[in-house]
């Protein structure tokens, strides 16, 4: 294929002028498509190009196409420091460390193998009957055939279905019903019945219906089928065998039931088999598998103390300690020894004492024994007070479900086996034993979900092997995995998820990798490369270096020194570079140092491990060295970890804490102390530094507050903490900088404007010490402090441990979170060699990898610190892979075999040079040495991917559809509506590019992402990052604008309330900080004005927060608080309950009260008084406020706010901190409390409706006048009186921004004059709002106000609005799937946006886009074909290839009509305007005034087709749906011919003034039909019979039948969406929702109706032998035939036909619609009003009515497109008088006569440019719409036949 798609794809992503933290702004190009390594010394920036420039830019750009909703919860990076970058594609970061904290979370889930085998075993697994242990299998007529003919031969019997009797009917009524249906034999009770004549008994339960009666021979086959399929459809899937007397001789059931006692099982679905479904999840822990019960270990922790002694730990003590003398008690009582060790009683007396006596009531604890369990659940009936529930968390644990026992599935899954094994067993097993049991299955070129589903299984067990997995099993929580192990786990997972054109950037995932392993790590790095993506990887490790296509090194020195570009290219080159220092490693020219270990004898002291049992060690003995340095290798998952952590340093898996015995380690030679160095972060507080981390800062602090020159200015050590004390600043905490929130941009952090970044208060600054403040110290580098402090303190000596590792450049008070991972492990290193006292030698340290993060240079000085501790006396054991550290060790214990069940073991041990003669695995690479990576070299990369894959998608209506879609092209997907067009590009290719991008992100930001359902498709491969730009074609709300809409209102709220300054409501005046004594004076002044009662004075803890602030509560409790305030109600700290966690609140909480004599009373009941003790009230209430405070009156309303921050100076009163919120006219916390945020004055409303009147019922009530209060500024007091200080001295609030157009906007906020501080938050915003604004403009909008309300907007604005905000991403690489984007959008509109989407393919993109528009065709590079018809008729690619290839396709509709234009006139001549036949009449509107209407006269024919026409925002809907509908509506309604614009001010006007000056021509109207945009209602239970009122005919034609009138039901009877004949299990949904906590709502079909909606006794009803669920589930098609002597529903039937939509069933759920059917089912219901009433149909007085119909043919394909106009003219020919507005050239061509209105959009517009018939505008040289009208007039010229 030629064009665009054949051109070269970028080849390299271009980054320019980096200086992201420490890089020199140097240029550099990261190709497309490679596996590239990034490497350097510690320090040196690595991290700071890959992660934070790279993939920051990579994430920024794909998380900004997300709702601002969305973008909250996603981890929002901050824009990187560089001029530019080019061709970034979307990123997604693979980092160490284990974030998981979810029990859910597991291996399995994480790798997505659980989602894959649910599929698998629901068609492979068989279901086994719990009652005898055999398979179920459904038997249907077949089965009970054969089993007939085997067992029942020659003998008569009786097929017969069983009827249960409903409540609501009795068995006579039964009968009858039966009866009339044609049967007459029955059973009840053992007796044979004849339903005409004989009483059925009252006590039966169910009535055996006789179908037939056959006698078994082979000639009886056919007869026995017939009458066992209709006994199977009537028995509800279930059929009985009974002989001549009625018993029963065997039974079937075509569902799965026990054929032993009846039980019904669930058919074997995917969600039956997933933890995390409702359907599948234990009921009881919810798929966890574990409850939180009580943790025996704790509650008796010595099993060998005895009762007497206090076994029993709860109950010791004052407080519970009468539990103890009860139990002592009830132990003589039951004759249970009090003196015999807990462990030595038996099991009866110790389940005594636990559950206590039998037969226990609560309330009998004086007579009888309630056990310990009955303790504790009396305690959890008392949790309301903070000290139980701080006592019950002492003694809970997380223990195994009782009921699923840890398995997490309900029993009804666990009955499911395949092989004998069940889903949970499997899950238990390694991967590689896994993996082994399947590999023999694998398929062979099989279609079947099954066979596919294990061919995933098996790809993705085979990555978790390939990076060194294969020892963990499924069920392996995520949580209890180590940080290199989880690194690995997510990299295999988005290997998994199969994305193309992705950047993939990790973190060293060679670390905790054997040299083994890493060969086949990198395989699988390959194989990310070889699925199309690029890969970019921080590494050190020689062998990754070697394998990668481009390498890259950054330094020459770590921290300030590095940051240079040191060499770019493929990985020899960087051997022949001199200063490299990865050069001289991998080149020879740097070695490690040799070093002889040393000697290890008999008398050498040891550790000595013996039958160390736990995870994979199994009785483990070993004796390891002491005073020596001693190495712990193997490959991963061989046991290193377990004998380090959890053997030697005695650590709970679990919680971390140490043990406190030693059970397995002895030792010959105690040591002084132990101390264990893991892999655990250093810190997550960016509060810490390396002076504080090392413990220097302490001895610091005492040299400097000890100094004379600190005593003599009053200063302590104390004064030099920032974390705590006097000295710190205040207002920061000490922690140097402030926190901004930025909701959906990254939060911004700035200096402290206090102490400007020192942390410290000015006259702890003001103190130098040798001529140095204390932030000068912080701010000097490691080494210099060390020099400056010399020996007069002991912190030289730890800064000297510093400086010994390489991380002298670090400056003392740097955050720990900025640094690199290598000079964290190193600095946690140097803590505990700091904690190790050198003068006592003999401590035993513990290091877990202490390489990682290090480079090879790095690890030479490492070795020397560790050999420098050897010989100082202590013992080192390190665990470590790196050959460099083995070599260097005096004794080397090799683990192994193999990792899992296969390690465990002891395989080798002893000096490097003899395990490397041992033959084991990491002997084999000791004895080869650099030499085992030397081979290493770069893999050709397959070719890259060229193409979106589909195969077998079966998603909705698709019927197996396969596709390739080439990257890089503009893709067209068309067909008829209805056809599975949006099926195929939203719900499979959009939904599933971005959940396996979510997948590959935070798990936290996938729960409040909308969980999109993985689509039913075989497979699809090369698909990148999804952006879908969806159809919309709602205005907004009522109070939507073009700011909100284009989404700068969202980001100028965040930038009023951050950067903005709030001036007094009251007088206008800047606020101004106020002091504490100003505070503590008012405070007074008002306590003075009460002449009685008393104040409260209360500090604010929270404004505007969800959650149950409960630990608000337990806070205030602490503090000794009796009240809070919450949301305006005074509620007791005490049994404080919690609030509603999904609603906002606003906290205060009550710190005492003043009365008016004075008198101060407190919370602890005491009183005091005077100015003092007034003081410390205030000033606790301020500190606990953030220097803010409330005056309460007794009723706990609010009398006063003061702040000593934000005050006006004049009067005195205070104001809240600004919130974004108080910026929002949506938010209740902003609006006018007036207007609520229209603007508008509304209808006022009374105080009981208050809370509880909603939005829409607001919406009612809106007027026309301006709101008084806010004067149409829409905000409250606070949100107006904000303002931004500009160029020219001008000051502009948010409303006076908003009134501006997009360039003025922008010129005012370029020129803002701002303080440094406010400069970085506007830095951050700024970009998006300007980017935003140009696009406005760059689509021609730059007319309209940023306060123009959407509502007034033109669908053509509003579209081109949402293009704009979404196209103008800068992203590459990237699937852009849109819907309809030409919708409302004027042909030279069109034009534009074509060449828009072209621009953004050529970015590198691929556009797919849903489309009905013939121009948008035929530039596409491919179009692809859907269809052939629509619903259960469409589901399959019926052509595919450009425009032109179409067009040879004679079964393509599309085809058809790209080369058959539609003939114009259709109809072949067009009605006459003038001469003879004429309209008679016309409507006459003169001076049309609305809006931007410039006071023209219309002229529109009585009878004919019009069609308005225009560029968007021209005035078209404003002229017809604004001015003209509500107009004739108003006069149509009092039956008048016409009104003047005076008559018409109450619905329709102009700024209080009539909108025109009089209308006339409407006599002859019966009624006006108005077909709008607004979107059709998409409820679940919505369906198209009841949309368009036909459901409500039918149920009163039911309802009128003879057997429903004797039964008393009415037609709200047969309604599914109230009580009476509906099914109440699902009351009439069909379906029942299953809710679980942290997961989307599952739905599954209701058993008990079969998803019908109705129960037996409405279904008995009858008409024509169809029920009411018999006639839901008919098409229209079926139904106009079966209807047709109903005239009013035969003619809505037709209506639905002839609009195309005569395939949907009358029952389908309307949020199943495509945008096109609910287009055409709109327009059905709104011209059923205008059909005629039986009477006038009757008498013949059918009146005419006006239409008038806004743009149908949005979603229509151009064949729907031709059955829209055929209606139209049907209509017109019946006498009604059709208005259309329409962009479409089809439909002007097809006008009687044509209104244009323009000539360009917004103030430009708004004139009458021409009326006539469309041939005289085609003319027209200066109109717009003539070139498009033109060409299609010219295509669809009907041509004449020749004479």
């Amino acid at each position: 294929m030629g064009g665009p798609m054949s051109a070269l794809r970028p080849d390299a992503i271009r980054l320019r002028g980096v200086r992201q933290n420490n890089l020199k702004g140097f240029d550099v190009d990261i190709p497309v498509g490679k596996l590239v390594v990034v490497t350097g010394l510690s320090g040196a920036g690595k991290s700071s190009l890959v992660f934070d420039t790279l993939h920051a830019e990579g994430q920024r750009r794909y998380v900004e196409t997300f709702s601002p909703y969305v973008r909250q919860f996603l981890e929002l990076l901050p824009s990187p420091a560089l001029d530019s970058a080019e061709n970034v594609r979307p990123s997604v970061a693979i980092k160490q460390g284990n974030a998981v904290r979810t029990s859910r979370s597991t291996v399995g889930t994480m790798t997505e193998l659980c989602d894959w085998f649910k599929v698998w075993f629901a068609h492979r697994a068989d279901l086994i009957d719990p009652a005898n242990g055999q398979v179920i299998v459904p038997r249907g007529p077949d089965a009970a055939w054969q089993d007939s003919l085997a067992r029942f031969m020659g003998q008569s019997l009786s097929l017969a279905f069983a009827v249960s009797k409903p409540e609501t009917l009795g068995w006579k009524t039964i009968a009858e019903e039966f009866a009339k249906a044609g049967f007459s034999r029955a059973f009840a009770s053992g007796q044979r019945i004849r339903l005409t004549e004989d009483e059925i008994p009252a006590e039966a339960t169910e009535l055996l219906v006789i179908q037939d009666r056959v006698t078994i021979a082979a000639d009886q086959a056919s007869r026995f089928h017939e009458a066992a399929l209709a006994a199977f459809r009537l028995g509800g899937a279930r059929l009985r065998l009974l002989d001549d007397q009625g018993r029963e001789l065997s039974r079937y059931s075509e569902a799965l039931e026990s054929p032993i006692d009846g039980r019904k099982f669930r058919p074997a679905s995917p969600a039956l088999f997933s933890f995390n479904s409702p359907v599948g999840a234990c009921p009881e822990c919810r798929g966890f598998g574990r409850v939180i019960g009580l943790d025996w270990n704790k509650i008796i922790p010595n099993p060998a103390l005895t009762l007497a002694e206090g076994a029993i730990a709860p109950f010791q003590g004052n407080v519970y300690g009468e539990s103890q003398k009860d139990l002592i008690r009830a132990c003589r009582k039951a004759a249970i020894p009090l003196d015999v060790p807990w462990k030595k009683l038996s099991a009866a007396h110790r389940k005594i004492v636990e559950n206590g006596e039998a037969g226990y009531v609560p309330g009998e604890y004086d007579s009888k024994w309630y056990g310990i369990r009955g303790f504790f659940r009396w305690l959890e009936g008392t949790t309301y007070k903070m000290h139980v529930r701080v006592f019950l968390s002492r003694w809970r644990a997380y223990e195994s479900c009782p009921k699923c026992h840890g398995r997490r599935f309900r029993e009804e899954s666990l009955f499911w086996r395949w092989q004998g094994k069940s889903l949970p067993e499997l899950y238990a097993s390694p991967v590689s034993d896994l993996r082994t049991l399947l590999a023999p299955l694998a398929p062979k070129d099989s279609r079947h979900p099954a066979d596919h589903a294990l061919e995933a299984i098996l790809a993705r067990l085979g990555y978790l092997e390939a990076v060194g997995l294969g020892y963990l099993a499924l069920d392996r929580l995520s949580r209890t995995l180590s940080g290199g192990e989880v690194q690995r786990v997510n990299l295999t997972s988005c290997l998994g998820a199969c994305l193309a054109d992705t950047v993939f950037v990790l973190d060293e995932p060679s670390v905790g990798m054997h040299a083994r392993d890493l060969s086949r790590m990198v395989g699988i790095l390959r194989s990310l490369v070889d699925q199309g993506n690029t890969v970019v990887v921080v590494e050190h490790d020689e062998s990754v270096m070697r394998a990668a296509d481009w390498l890259i090194e950054i330094g020459p020195r770590p921290g300030a020194e590095g940051g240079h570009l040191l060499y770019q290219g493929v990985p020899k080159g960087i051997l022949k570079v001199k200063d490299s220092a990865t050069g001289n490693w991998l080149s020879g020219r740097r070695v490690p140092e040799p070093r002889s270990p040393r000697p290890i004898g008999d008398t050498t002291p040891r550790l000595r491990v013996s039958g160390a049992t736990v995870n994979n060690l199994r009785d483990f003995s070993c004796s390891i060295p002491l005073g020596r340095l001693v190495g712990l290798c193997g490959v991963s998952g061989s046991g290193k970890s377990t004998l380090l952590h959890q053997v030697i340093g005695r650590r709970d898996p679990e919680s971390g804490d140490e043990a406190k015995e030693l059970k397995w380690v002895k030792f010959d030679k105690e040591p002084a102390e132990v101390a264990l160095v893991d892999q655990s972060p250093a810190t997550r507080t960016p509060r810490s530094n390396p002076a504080l981390y090392v413990g220097a800062w302490d001895a610091i602090r005492t040299l400097l507050g000890n100094s004379a020159e600190a005593k003599a200015a009053g200063l302590t050590p104390s004064h030099f903490s920032f974390n705590a004390g006097e000295g710190r600043c205040e207002r920061c905490g000490g922690a140097g900088w402030e926190t901004v929130e930025m909701q959906f941009v990254s939060d911004v952090a700035l200096p402290c404007p206090s102490c400007n970044g020192k942390r410290f208060r000015d006259e702890v600054l003001s103190f130098h010490y040798d001529g140095k403040s204390v932030g000068d110290l912080l701010a000097m580098s490691v080494t210099e402090a060390r020099k400056f402090l010399g020996e007069r303190t002991p912190a030289s000596a730890q800064l000297a441990c510093l400086e010994e590792v390489g991380l002298g450049y670090l400056s003392m008070g740097q955050p720990l979170t900025t640094l690199s991972g290598g000079e964290a492990q190193r600095l946690k290193l140097v803590r505990y060699l700091s904690k190790i006292d050198t003068r006592k030698p003999g401590a035993l340290l513990l290091l877990d990898e202490p390489t990682t993060g290090l480079h090879r240079e790095d690890v030479a000085r490492l070795i020397g610190l560790l050999h420098r501790l050897t010989e100082a006396g202590h013992s080192l054991i390190v665990v470590e892979h790196h050959l460099d550290v083995l070599k260097s060790c005096d004794w080397i214990l090799e683990m192994g075999p193999e990792a899992g069940p296969a390690g465990g073991h002891l395989v080798a041990e002893g000096t490097p040079a003899e395990v490397a003669k041992a033959g084991t695995v990491t002997g084999h690479f000791l004895a080869l040495g650099d030499d085992a990576f030397a081979s290493a070299s770069t893999t050709a990369s397959k070719p890259r991917p060229t193409s979106i894959s589909l195969r077998g998608a079966r998603e909705h209506n698709l019927k197996d559809v396969s596709l390739e879609i080439p990257h890089g092209s503009l893709t067209v997907m068309t067909g008829v509506s209805g056809s599975g067009k949006s099926s195929l590009a939203f719900d499979i290719l959009f939904a599933e590019g971005q959940r396996r991008f979510l997948e590959c992100v935070s798990a936290y930001a996938r729960q409040f992402v909308e969980q999109l359902p993985k689509p039913d498709i075989d497979s699809l491969t090369g698909l990148p990052p999804t952006v879908a730009i969806e159809q919309r074609v709602t205005r907004g709300s009522a109070k939507s604008t073009v700011a909100t809409v284009t989404e700068v209102a969202q980001y100028l709220r965040v930038l009023f309330a951050r950067a903005g300054v709030l001036h007094s409501p009251t007088t206008g005046e800047p606020l101004e900080e106020m002091t504490e004594d100003a505070v503590v004076r008012l405070v007074a002044k008002k306590a003075k004005a009460l002449k009685k009662g008393s104040l409260l004075i209360a500090a604010p803890l929270v404004r505007s927060r969800k959650g149950h602030h409960r630990p608000l509560a337990e806070w205030a409790e602490t503090k000794g608080l009796r009240l809070l305030r919450c949301d305006g109600k005074m509620l007791k700290v005490e049994g404080f309950e919690g609030l509603d966690r999904y609603s906002e609140h606003d906290v205060d909480a009550v710190f005492g009260e003043i009365r008016a004599d004075g008198l101060i009373s407190l919370p602890d009941e005491t009183e005091e008084s005077g100015e003092k003790a007034l003081r410390t009230l205030v000033r606790q209430a301020l500190a606990a406020g953030k220097d803010a405070c409330v005056l309460l009156g007794a009723d706990g309303q609010q009398v006063a706010y003061l702040s000593t921050s934000r005050s006006d100076p004049a009067t005195g009163e205070s104001f809240p901190e600004v919130d974004p919120k108080h910026l929002s006219w949506n938010s209740p916390r902003g609006w006018c409390p007036d207007c609520r945020g229209h603007g508008l004055e509304v209808t006022t409303f009374s105080s009981d409706e208050e809370e509880s009147i909603n939005e829409n019922a607001i919406a009612d009530r809106v007027g026309e006048e301006v709101c008084p209060t806010c004067h149409g500024e829409r905000l409250g007091p606070i949100g107006r009186s904000v303002k931004l200080a500009g160029p020219k001295g001008r000051s502009l609030s948010l409303p006076g921004l908003l009134r501006l157009q997009p360039d003025e906007s922008l010129a005012f906020l370029s020129g803002l004059k701002l303080e440094a501080r406010e400069k970085a938050i506007v830095g951050a915003l700024l970009p998006e709002i300007g980017a935003r604004l140009r696009f406005l403009d760059s689509v021609g909008l730059g007319y309209l106000a940023l306060d123009r309300g959407a509502d007034t907007l033109s669908g053509g604005e509003a579209q081109r609005i949402r293009l704009a905000a979404q196209l103008g991403s800068t992203l590459s690489g990237a699937l852009y799937v849109l819907d309809e984007p030409s919708i409302g959008l004027h042909p030279r509109d069109n034009d534009r946006l074509i060449g828009s989407l072209k621009d953004l393919r050529d970015r590198g993109n691929t556009v797919l886009v849903v489309e009905h528009d013939e121009d948008t065709m035929r530039a596409a590079d491919l179009v692809v074909d859907i269809g052939p018809g629509a619903g259960v008729h469409g589901g399959t690619i019926v052509a595919q290839g450009t425009a032109a290839a179409l067009e040879k396709r004679a079964d393509s509709v599309t085809g058809r009509f790209l080369k058959e234009a539609i003939p114009h006139p259709l109809r072949g001549a067009r009605r006459p305007i003038a001469g003879k036949g004429a309209p008679a009449e016309w409507v006459r509107l003169k001076n049309a005034s609305l809006r931007n209407l410039k006071g023209f006269d219309v002229q529109i024919p009585v009878g004919r087709l019009t069609v308005v026409c225009g560029v968007s925002g021209a005035g078209k809907s404003t002229l017809i749906t604004d001015l003209l509908a509500p107009a004739i509506r108003a006069a149509v309604s009092k039956k008048k011919d016409g009104l003047t614009g005076k008559e018409a001010l109450a619905v329709v006007s102009y700024q209080g003034k009539p909108a025109f000056t009089s209308l006339s021509g409407l006599k002859g109207f019966r009624q006006l039909v108005v077909v709008d945009q607004e979107p059709i209602g998409k409820t679940p239970r919505s369906t198209p019979a009841t949309y368009i009122g036909a459901w409500d005919l039918i149920r009163e034609r039911l309802a009128s039948l003879p057997e429903a009138a004797i039964r008393g039901h009415g037609a709200g009877f047969f309604s599914f969406n109230t009580s009476g004949g509906r099914c109440e299990a699902c009351s009439g949904a069909g379906r029942i929702k299953l809710e679980m906590s942290f997961l989307p709502d599952t739905y599954v079909p209701c058993e008990e109706c079969a998803g019908t909606r109705y129960g037996s006794a409405a279904k008995a009803i009858r008409w024509n032998g169809k029920s009411a669920a018999d006639l839901l589930a008919m098409t229209f098609e079926e139904a106009a035939a079966f209807l047709s002597f109903d005239a009013k529903l035969g003619d809505l039937c037709g209506l639905m036909v002839k609009t195309g939509l005569g395939y949907l069933t009358l029952g389908q759920s309307s949020p199943t619609l495509s945008g096109g059917e609910a287009q055409r089912l709109k327009l059905v219901s709104e011209l059923a009003q205008g059909l005629p009433t039986f009477r006038e149909r009757s008498r013949g007085e059918i009146r005419p009515n006006l239409y008038i119909l806004e743009e149908p043919t949005i979603g229509l394909h151009q064949s729907d497109c031709r059955r829209l106009i055929e209606l139209l003219h049907a209509l017109v020919d019946q006498g009604h008088t059709v208005v259309v507005i329409e962009h479409h050239p089809d439909v002007i061509a097809e006008a009687d006569w044509v209104l244009e209105i323009g000539p360009e959009g917004g103030n430009a517009g708004g004139e009458l440019v021409h009326a006539g018939d469309p041939e005289s505008l085609a003319k027209q040289k200066k109109s717009p719409t003539a070139p498009s009208l033109r060409l299609t007039l010219e295509r669809g010229q009907v041509k004449k036949p020749k004479v």
